[in-house]
């Protein structure tokens, strides 16, 4: 199965919060890095299922 990647914006829309938030959720929530870092006017992006496992972890801990 390939792998899904989803940029900047559209985890601003999943979690309906701001870029701000997303930068300290990875200072201190060990919210999942970026995988390919933007530049030059190019979004970030993370895995898909870096993501889902993250969401687990804060549902079930």
């Amino acid at each position: 199965m390939q792998e899904r990647y989803v940029s900047t914006s559209e985890l601003c829309k999943r979690y309906d919060r701001s870029r701000d938030t997303l930068l300290r959720w990875q200072k201190a929530k060990g919210f999942p890095k970026p995988v390919i870092q933007g530049g030059h006017g190019a979004e970030s992006r993370w895995r898909e299922s870096d993501l889902k496992a993250w969401e687990d972890k804060q549902v079930f801990g």
